[in-house]
């Protein structure tokens, strides 16, 4: 081991067959009022970065807000939740939420392709799987629509993304009512508590569109 050379294991891995660490092949895939969400390679695989607008990037409060979905991400490791590595500064972005990179179409735009009820259960049965669980972590979303779930087009598996709003007893920043007023529960848009609550209202609406057959008017309701 005394001849151990770091600098030649640090080449080995700026370099390794081309495979570069820095972020390249930047798209941006959306800009909200906020943030810019894009996605980059590094390493040889995409990821999707997501930061804030270049107008209020320097604003303390937004950055906070920034950190503190990464901090509510760090919490989740469920096969149905976007998984987040690391929070850092992009060339180019600034600072940036570091996610794994899910291809596939937003819930409502699979919904409007041809599906089957059986299709459609099976990733209602997911969907209530990964809210069950970040409300076992304390944790709500706040802002559950359609827009906010993926259908992978690997597995055909749902996964809960866009965790600007969600709060957690932990957090005191931004306490606004906060959503999507056609997912919201008529309490959520009262208040600024955060409430398992009203993710199941939010939930209940969702399934509502999914036509998921007879056996779900008593749940939805």
């Amino acid at each position: 081991h005394g001849n151990y050379d770091s600098s030649t294991s640090g080449y080995v891995v700026d370099s390794f067959e081309g495979i570069s660490q820095t972020f390249t092949d930047v798209e941006i895939l959306n800009t909200s009022e906020v943030n810019v969400v894009a996605k980059a390679k590094r390493y040889g695989r995409w990821w999707l970065l997501k930061g804030l607008k270049k107008e209020i990037a320097g604003e303390a409060g937004y950055q906070q807000r920034l950190r503190k979905e990464f901090e509510i991400l760090m919490q989740l490791q469920h096969p149905y939740v976007v998984a987040a590595y690391v929070i850092e500064d992009v060339e180019g972005l600034g600072r940036c939420i570091v996610m794994e990179y899910v291809d596939g179409p937003t819930l409502k735009e699979w919904l409007e392709g041809n599906t089957t009820r059986q299709s459609r259960l099976a990733i209602a049965h997911e969907m209530i799987d990964a809210v069950a669980y970040i409300h076992t972590k304390g944790i709500v979303h706040r802002d559950l629509k359609p827009e906010n779930i993926i259908v992978t087009s690997n597995g055909r598996n749902v996964k809960l993304i866009d965790f600007g709003l969600a709060d957690t007893n932990s957090h005191a920043i931004l306490k606004q009512p906060a959503g999507t007023p056609r997912y919201m529960s008529p309490e959520q848009m009262q208040t600024a508590m955060a409430d398992v609550r009203n993710d199941i209202y939010s939930l209940g609406v969702i399934l509502q569109q999914m036509d998921l057959g007879l056996r779900y008017r008593s749940i939805i309701k």
